[in-house]
């Protein structure tokens, strides 16, 4: 709102390249123009241009902008506070959910392999995904939120192998997902010593994919049932729900058609062995296999089939995939051959990409069991806010305090992996993860808390929406809450939730010291009580959508 009136007053008197900074002294104004660049390229003087500039910048009379000066190369512009503040919290308190529709497009993440259970690494994507869905869905956007298991493939054979050599028809005993980990990690400790395993796995594949033996294929499905049925359990406690999931598997067959059509276009071929690759080289991408010699497929056949499946069944503008950065390469040959087969959607396919999470000691093994599990960090971020809770003596029922202690705990784990950029690598780091104050999960939560206190303690009221004399602090507020509908356009224009949490700890910490300058309840007069009673409502609605946004639950109470 105000960023978009200063961008036209520039784009008035010429200026295209515009990018705005926030003065760090407020003397200096609301919001500043730098001209160095400007300057450079006409060889001039910074201040020299700042100011012939603010000669020709005319503002009307209900413009947001109240005045503006040139100061040391800047171009600084002061606000109408009456009207921003009128504008802005009419707008938060009014505003309505429900966005004209745009396009239609499908957010896929999580995608454990049915194999184990999810760990720390996991999170991350998961986490990643759902909050892009929450704000593409926010600004209007058709979402459809999916999941895949690669349900088909060596890793899923080798714990089938597992199953049916020491198992023997037994059902998991606990969380399924659990019990098969245990499996798979004996099947990898096993094969060290005996080559004998993973030509058995093999076989296995060979039977469910080119046999179709419905013996293993029955076993096979229950054991991948019961590995999702545990992703569940984990997927509810986080408060994450799909639309669809996809198992790889129902997409091969139509994967390897498509690997024929590519064979008949000239952009694959076939090698002396009978595998069938792609012919990539030309275009600056290593070839890949898409067939083995003994016509199983691979991953990339099963994406090649679900891409298809997905953009001619679900009618999608675009598709999302958030995969880690290990998959970079996968995904650049896959939209080549998708674009070489003549699939003009492809343009809408974007892999967004995400580093690591890696323990202090490197990266994470499931096979060999070196993980930290997603569920443990649950129970134990959940026990520690859980002693917090009890420390503050509150007369809460149990039943209430477990169920805040949880939400707190799930909290901080989200927060402490969203709010760093995804192309930084995560170290897992117990004592910082799990922290409870400054720049976290809880304590946007507990800002949140603090707003609903003074609005039940507030009782009838009836807000206000501008006043006279405003306090430094109380402008900061209201500045920074007029810039929550821009920071959300700018989070789903670049697909990065860091900037919700960034904001979110900003307009915290401006609340608090708005909160610890200006008496509310006890304000020096009844108009400033019901300014001041609207600007905590204000923010207690914007920050519940900074933290829906970023799945967080927001509590009324800790």
């Amino acid at each position: 709102m105000i960023e978009e009136e200063i961008e036209s007053v520039l784009r008035k008197i010429g200026i295209e390249e515009i990018k705005l900074e926030i003065p760090k002294v407020s003397k200096f104004g609301d919001i500043a123009f730098p001209c160095f660049d400007i300057a450079k390229r006409e060889g001039k003087n910074p201040s020299e241009v700042a100011q012939e500039l603010v000669k020709r910048i005319s503002i009307k009379k209900d413009s947001l902008i109240s005045k503006v000066e040139a100061k040391a190369g800047y171009v600084n512009f002061f606000l109408n506070y009456s009207k921003v503040s009128e504008l802005t919290l009419k707008k938060i308190l009014k505003e309505k959910n429900g966005r004209k529709k745009r396009e239609r497009v499908m957010v896929e993440f999580s995608q454990p392999n049915p194999v184990h259970s999810m760990h720390i690494g996991h999170a991350r994507g998961t986490f990643l995904g759902d909050s892009i869905a929450k704000i593409l869905e926010y600004l209007g956007y058709d979402v459809i939120r999916a999941n895949l298991m690669n349900d088909i493939g060596l890793q899923v054979a080798k714990l089938l192998t597992a199953y049916l050599l020491w198992a023997k028809g037994k059902k998991p005993s606990g969380k399924p997902d659990y019990w098969l980990w245990e499996l798979y990690v004996k099947f990898h400790e096993k094969a060290k010593t005996d080559e004998s395993l993973e030509e058995k796995a093999r076989e296995n594949l060979r039977k469910f994919e080119i046999e179709k033996d419905e013996k293993i294929g029955e076993v096979w499905k229950k054991i991948v049932n019961w590995c999702v049925k545990g992703f569940e359990e984990t997927y509810e406690k986080l408060g994450i729900k799909f639309d669809v999931y996809f198992y790889e598997s129902d997409f091969r067959e139509f994967g390897k058609k498509l690997v024929e059509k590519g064979l008949k276009k000239g952009i694959m071929s076939r090698t002396e062995d009978g595998a069938v690759i792609s012919r990539l080289e030309k275009y600056g991408l290593p070839d890949t296999v898409l067939l083995r010699s003994d016509g199983t497929g691979l991953y990339i056949t099963s994406d090649l089939g679900m891409s298809v499946s997905r953009f001619e069944k679900y009618k999608l503008d675009k598709h999302i995939w958030v995969v880690s950065t290990e998959q970079t390469l996968h995904f650049n040959q896959l939209f080549k051959i998708l674009e070489l087969l003549g699939y003009d959607w492809v343009r809408g396919c974007k892999h967004f990409a995400f580093e690591l999470v890696r323990l202090p000691e490197g990266k994470m093994s499931s096979r060999e069991g070196k993980v930290i599990l997603l569920d443990e960090v649950i129970k134990k971020l959940t026990e520690m806010a859980y002693k917090e809770i009890e420390k503050r003596k509150k007369k809460i029922a149990e039943k209430e305090k477990k169920k805040i202690a949880e939400a707190v705990g799930i909290g901080a784990l989200k927060y402490a992996i969203l709010k760093i950029e995804p192309e930084k690598t995560i170290t897992f780091d117990w004592e910082k993860m799990l922290k409870l104050e400054g720049d976290t999960g809880p304590y946007l939560q507990y800002a949140h808390t603090r707003c609903a206190g003074i609005l039940r303690k507030a009782k009838k009221w009836k807000p206000i929406f501008k006043t006279e004399n405003l306090s430094e602090s109380e402008k900061n507020l209201i500045k920074t809450l007029a810039r929550f509908s821009k920071v959300v356009e700018e989070a789903g224009r670049d697909l990065r939730p860091h900037y919700i949490c960034n904001y979110a700890y900003q307009l915290t910490t401006i609340f608090d010291g708005f909160y610890e300058t200006n008496p509310v309840l006890k304000a020096e007069s009844e108009e400033k009580r019901r300014f001041r009673l609207t600007l905590v409502k204000s923010t207690k609605i914007v920050l519940c959508k900074c933290l829906k946004l970023l799945g967080i639950e927001p509590l009324e109470r800790m």
